[in-house]
């Protein structure tokens, strides 16, 4: 399997590191959440930690919407200028 995001094989290799990080941090996350029943958990902001610049930030169910329709909107973004 190989997998190149960048041409510089170090730096690819960081990103794939990144990725799979990530990837398992949000399947922790969504299992807390399940567990804890806390949807706060899965907050896009809450998981920049945002909130440790600004204290409460978007921390309601108004935020958390909010959250979800930033990401989705990031998402759809990141897809749109990846496609060019």
């Amino acid at each position: 399997m190989k997998i190149q995001i960048v041409k510089n094989e170090y730096l690819n290799t960081l990103f794939l590191l990144m990725l799979f990080s990530a990837s398992v941090h949000m399947l922790i996350l969504i299992y807390f959440a399940a567990a804890s029943g806390d949807p706060y958990v899965l907050n896009y902001f809450n998981i920049l930690d945002i909130d440790a610049f600004v204290p409460g930030f978007l921390n309601s169910a108004a935020g958390n919407i909010f959250s979800l329709f930033f990401a989705a909107g990031l998402y759809l973004l990141i897809l749109i200028k990846n496609k060019r």
